[in-house]
């Protein structure tokens, strides 16, 4: 199994230490995990929103040092996610170049000041307002100019949106949506498949989403339980994967000292490690 985006205690809403992360990942036969802490210097210019803790890399690093101590058998991977925000961009910039990441992904969280994790960006506004901007979010995501390798749970603003029809495949929104799976694929990014979510969707993207995704020649996915909690790690790998085979996707994509490779969805461990090995050397 691999796994490219999960949280510990050094993000601010995590519950685990990497450590213990990576003994669960181990006994559940994970090959491949991704420690990818927020890095979410979008919330230095949100509304009243002063809870995040923002990540401290001094600490981030000896935390990882110690789950490396552990981590005999799977691939630890030194990963981040970036909160975009334009205004953050800058402070992203200068502050990426000084580690040696294994993977980077950045993600949409904050939308006008405000994360729509909390519901008040929906307040007053339309569907097709309130999506649009956070489709113009993720477009302008795309083309930063700090280095990124994972586009981070697209359809994020789906999960908390208040709307009778929350998907993003609406006649309206449908040629913003191919836009932004185009330029995704003309850049070679990966497109993450996030089963960090309760409804409406099984995962982020949707399934309309990553079945166009599909049609328009995207193959680059990887498997992303966004786990925060032991018990969230590889969830809903195995019917994720399924979904995914039946689509047509035929591998996962992983990064390792920023360099993607390509692992087989129905790999064994032997194999995921085979492809690991020989991206390091």
């Amino acid at each position: 199994m691999i796994e490219s985006h999960t949280h510990s205690i050094c993000s601010h809403d995590g519950h685990v230490t990497i450590a213990e992360m990576v003994e669960a990942a181990k006994a559940r036969g994970t090959r491949y995990l991704a420690v990818t802490e927020h890095c979410d210097r979008d919330y230095r210019y949100c509304i009243k929103e002063f809870f995040c803790r923002q990540l401290n890399f001094r600490r981030y690093q000896k935390a990882f040092a110690e789950g490396q101590k552990v981590a005999d058998g799977l691939y630890l991977a030194f990963g981040v996610e970036c909160g975009y925000s334009a205004k953050a961009t800058p402070i992203y910039c200068k502050e990426i170049p000084k580690y040696d990441f294994d993977v980077i992904i950045n993600s949409v969280h904050t939308l006008c000041g405000q994360d729509v994790y909390f519901g008040k960006f929906f307040k007053g506004r339309t569907i097709e307002e309130a999506y649009g901007i956070y489709l113009d979010a993720v477009a302008s995501s795309l083309e930063v100019p700090y280095d990124y390798d994972i586009v981070g749970h697209f359809g994020y603003v789906t999960r908390y949106a208040p709307y009778p029809d929350k998907s993003l495949m609406q006649p309206q929104f449908v040629e913003r949506v191919d836009k932004i799976l185009g330029r995704i694929i003309a850049l070679g990014k990966t497109l993450e498949v996030n089963t960090h979510i309760r409804a409406p969707f099984p995962q982020l993207p949707e399934d309309a989403v990553l079945r166009r995704y599909f049609e328009l020649g995207g193959r680059n996915i990887t498997f992303s339980s966004d786990a925060h909690r032991l018990t969230e790690l590889g969830d809903k790998f195995e019917d994720t994967r399924e979904k995914l085979a039946a689509m047509g996707f035929e591998h996962w994509t992983v990064y390792v000292r920023r360099k993607p490779v390509r692992i087989p969805l129905f790999a064994d461990a032997a194999e995921i490690t085979a492809a690991i090995d020989a991206a390091r050397t």
